[in-house]
């Protein structure tokens, strides 16, 4: 008795909210994307095209779906399955089949321009076989998930910070940054933590946060620290220039 079982290989393009030079594509060995980042403007109209390359052995059901990103506390960003962009940003295409050694052209094309000024999300591809190709056949057969990026970029840049609480995170000190501007550069700056039995000032890292998302953004480690309570203040640039200046009130133990 022949049994057909499809497994799904994913690939997602590196660096999500790099601001480094984009890969040129991405591919999980028998289907291709490139390029791997559609980075524009984000003014309505054209805002690029992706080629979609089957170089498997079989035809390939493939559908594309632009989704936003959703991003954890612990700052990974990852496709949201749950929802797409299908509302503004437009797909020539959204499903067709691809035979071996074949490839398609797919525009993307922004519908209507963005609340907040700029998009930032992912260009999810899914190519599964046919069931032509899985009529008879026996064995793993291979499916494929490429996850894209998709910036547009803001006319304006709004550099917007909102601070929530400080507190213990294991070994760390984190304080809750919500991003209410509209671009993904990297917030960078330092924090002083004073206490009645102790004193340290941290640099705080590079971190890029999604435009209404929220991150514990670390302040440091406990380690070394006094039980106590202690004053954070913390200061945090954009684009090099000053964004968000607080004090937090935490204790350590």
């Amino acid at each position: 008795m022949k049994t057909k079982r499809t497994v799904l290989l994913s690939l997602t393009a590196g660096a999500v909210l790099s601001v480094a030079a984009s890969p040129a594509a991405i591919s999980a060995g028998g289907l291709s994307l490139s390029p791997a980042v559609v980075e524009h403007a984000a003014k309505v109209g054209a805002i690029g095209t992706i080629v979609i390359d089957n170089s498997s052995a079989v035809a390939l059901k493939v559908t594309v779906t632009p989704r936003p990103w959703k991003q954890s506390r612990a700052g990974t960003v990852a496709p949201d399955k749950q929802r797409t962009l299908l509302e503004q940003v437009g797909v020539s295409a959204r499903s067709f089949t691809l035979v071996p050694d074949s490839k398609r052209s797919v525009a993307l094309t922004l519908q209507h321009g963005p609340s907040g000024g700029s998009l930032f999300g992912s260009v999810d591809v899914v190519g599964l076989p046919t069931a032509a190709a899985k009529k008879g056949a026996s064995g793993v057969l291979a499916g494929y998930r490429l996850i894209g990026s998709l910036r547009l970029r803001p006319g304006a840049k709004k550099l917007r910070l909102r601070a929530g609480s400080a507190r213990v995170k294991g070994s760390s000190i984190v304080l809750a940054v919500t991003n209410t501007g509209n671009t993904i550069d990297p917030l960078s700056g330092h924090v002083s933590l004073k206490g009645a039995r102790g004193s340290r000032s941290v640099a705080v890292a590079g971190t890029k946060v999604l435009p209404g998302a929220t991150v514990d953004v670390p302040l440091g480690s406990v380690k070394g620290l006094p039980k106590g309570a202690y004053a954070a203040k913390v200061a945090l640039s954009q684009a090099g220039r000053s964004v968000l200046t607080t004090t937090r009130s935490l204790r350590i133990g």
